[in-house]
């Protein structure tokens, strides 16, 4: 019954996402707009998207051992086929099955891949906040919105937060790693031991800043993602010729980041309703440039993620019962 229950909301959320978005369009001049999209720049977009998965899977390497990092490859496949289940499904299922598929084809215990996988979510928001900050510094007097104003305080206190719980284990681990066992005793008792193993794979995660070269190398990776996955929207926009400021994808990434945090499946209906609320209401579109800007957006942003994914789950003969089975056991 909950099973049931949780896809039938799932599809609810879904179909009430895409009737606003949809809401009003003419689908066939969406339609035409899309076509009139130059195939050039949508084919460079692509490739930058690929690029970020070339770089997170080099960043996961040193966060996992930076001494011995695993194989490329085997890590490269974990982290495609990972971010593919992330894009598909309404959960991040692939934040579980990167370190499962892993575990499975390295040396590298499931628990001591997990940690870093928390460490790369933390880089990325750390990326994300700072990116949104530095837009809405420097659009505060140009959009006096509750969108850039709220969310500038907002990215700014987050942004706060996660430094000081960094710099926390960074000068005071034992301390901070008693509140997380003192917190691990509101949870059921089989679970207090990997609870603890998690949060010290996580904080083992960061012995990478005693590796200067390493450490260069990761933070290099995380610029270099949020330049890709940035200047994407750019050239889809270059694509439809349009011409916008570039810190607008900025702003454009910023809030389709927090969209697809919505339950639905690749975060359609949800990713395409606020990529619309920007465009129409901050750059001017019309309702049918806004449709066709979202859906070349949401296929350049997840198509090389998951034809990727799709190609070496195949290649590695896996099936879905397999995968969920590596999944649940090494989650257990």
């Amino acid at each position: 019954m909950r099973r049931i229950l949780q896809i039938t909301s799932v599809t609810l959320l879904t179909v009430v996402f895409l009737a606003l978005f949809l809401w009003k369009a003419n689908l066939s001049e969406v339609w035409t707009i899309m076509r009139s999209a130059n195939g050039a720049w949508i084919t460079v977009g692509l490739l930058v998207n690929f690029s970020a998965l070339v770089f997170r899977a080099i960043r996961w390497r040193l966060l996992i051992d930076p001494r011995r990092p695993p194989p490329f490859y085997p890590t490269f496949f974990a982290t495609t086929v990972g971010y593919m289940l992330s894009t598909v499904l309404p959960i991040r299922a692939g934040d579980v099955a990167r370190p499962a598929l892993l575990a499975r084809r390295t040396d590298v215990r499931f628990v001591n891949a997990l940690g870093p996988v928390l460490t790369e979510r933390i880089l990325d928001l750390i990326s994300i906040l700072a990116l949104f900050l530095f837009f809405c510094v420097y659009r505060w007097r140009e959009f006096d919105n509750v969108v850039v104003h709220g969310g500038a305080l907002s990215a700014g206190a987050l942004l706060a937060a996660l430094i000081l719980f960094i710099l926390g284990i960074y000068f005071y681990r034992e301390s901070v790693r008693r509140a997380h066992a003192w917190l691990g005793k509101l949870i059921p008792a089989r679970f207090r031991e990997p609870w603890m193993r998690f949060f010290d794979a996580f904080a083992n995660s960061l012995q990478v800043r005693t590796h200067p070269g390493a450490l260069a190398v990761v933070l290099l990776s995380t610029a270099i993602i949020w330049v890709c996955l940035v200047t994407q929207f750019w050239f889809v926009m270059l694509a439809m010729r349009r011409v916008l400021p570039f810190d607008s994808t900025i702003f454009l990434c910023a809030v389709t980041a927090v969209a697809v945090a919505i339950p639905t499946p690749g975060g359609v209906g949800g990713f395409h309703k606020v990529c619309q609320y920007v465009l129409t209401t901050f750059y001017g579109f019309d309702i049918d440039s806004s449709v066709a800007a979202a859906v070349l957006f949401h296929v350049v942003g997840t198509a090389p993620v998951v034809v990727a994914g799709i190609i070496l789950f195949l290649r590695e003969g896996l099936n879905w019962r397999e995968l969920r089975e590596e999944t649940r056991a090494e989650e257990t």
